[in-house]
């Protein structure tokens, strides 16, 4: 993976998996939310079945659309506790991720919300540090580390997280500007910048000052 300056956003040429991924407290989205989204992924992935085929690219758009726009707007609503807002939680959050950036992953760019997280991240080629171990480790460590600041028990994070494998570099781009300006998108600042649990790679931070 290298980067190359290209315009507002650095070129990234995709030589191992880049994922954009979201992952969210629990109780965040109403049962009911939910619910209806499992169901009509289910429909559409049933009648493919029935019909012994593949998804069609209006089926797999569709899909996308209730995996990200249409949770993300649900989320951007601050449904739900908002225990990410509280800064010793947000700040322990940001610190155990930038822990293992560059050993397990590459970290491109991070968003801590109220209620949700956005991460851009690349798993490192060595080891055997798959996004699954990877979102395993931050999310049962962090968990358990904001129970005891909160004092609480039982679930902190929800079980299922969403993930998208990035194919280009203008898609890569694209994600950068919509992690770093969700807060901005949700009202919580004016400028990406002022939020203080985003956080990107140098080399976007060069990126995006030319």
């Amino acid at each position: 993976m290298s980067y190359r300056d290209r315009g507002y956003l650095p070129h990234l040429e995709l030589e191992t998996s880049t994922y954009f991924v979201t992952f969210r407290l629990f109780g965040t989205l109403p049962e009911k939310v939910v619910d209806e989204f499992d169901r009509e992924r289910q429909t559409i992935s049933e009648i493919a079945k029935r019909q012994d085929r593949e998804l069609t690219e209006q089926e797999q758009a569709r899909l996308k659309y209730l995996e990200s726009t249409k949770i993300q707007q649900y989320l951007d609503q601050g449904i739900g506790d908002c225990w990410l807002k509280e800064p010793q939680i947000a700040e322990m959050i940001k610190g155990s991720i930038h822990h293992f950036d560059g050993i397990r992953y590459i970290s491109h760019a991070l968003c801590i919300m109220p209620n949700h997280i956005h991460w851009l991240l690349t798993p490192v080629s060595s080891g055997d540090y798959s996004l699954s171990t990877i979102m395993h480790s931050i999310k049962s460590y962090t968990s358990h580390q904001a129970n005891k600041l909160l004092k609480r028990s039982g679930a902190f994070w929800s079980r299922e997280y969403y993930d998208h494998l990035i194919r280009s570099s203008e898609q890569f781009g694209r994600l950068v500007i919509y992690v770093i300006e969700n807060p901005v998108k949700a009202k919580l600042c004016t400028t990406w910048d002022q939020w203080p649990w985003t956080m990107c790679s140098k080399q976007i931070q060069i990126a995006l000052t030319e």
